[in-house]
């Protein structure tokens, strides 16, 4: 013969299942970002491991990163070869850089004797690169 619970037995359950679920929503809210934050530190992320493929194609070409200049923001490298003595205000050395704020979806060039900087992505860079190696300060013509 069964007996059924007692209504003071299936209250103790049901507290006891309660506290069992309250206990797992705690602690899956204590590990829960929010999803604007979550998607910052994936764009974080992929922002770094972007750069640091940009920086070991270019490392392997010659192209020097500029530790002193460098910073949170900016990350800038140049490409010693083409060092040349220039007038004030013009660029000694092709110099390129990336901004943060950009999200390294544009790469800056300023060729050596020059002022301005081109802006490109990363895969026009690529595409430009050796005529950008290439260029000397005086060059009639710009890559």
């Amino acid at each position: 013969m069964s007996r059924k619970p007692s209504a003071h037995a299936r209250s103790r359950k049901t507290q006891a299942k309660r506290a069992r679920r309250d206990k797992r929503r705690a602690a899956r809210d204590a590990n829960w970002i929010p999803d604007a934050a979550l998607e910052d530190m994936v764009d974080g992320v992929e922002l770094v491991e972007g750069l640091e493929s940009f920086d070991a194609r270019i490392i392997q070409r010659g192209w020097t990163f500029d530790d002193d200049q460098s910073d949170e923001e900016f990350v800038i490298w140049f490409y010693p070869p083409s060092g040349s003595e220039v007038g004030d205000g013009f660029e000694p050395v092709t110099t390129i850089w990336m901004h943060a704020a950009e999200n390294a979806e544009l790469v800056h060039v300023t060729l050596v004797g020059t002022a301005e900087d081109r802006p490109m992505t990363p895969d026009e860079f690529f595409e430009r690169i050796d005529a950008i190696e290439a260029y000397r300060s005086g060059d009639s013509t710009t890559p």
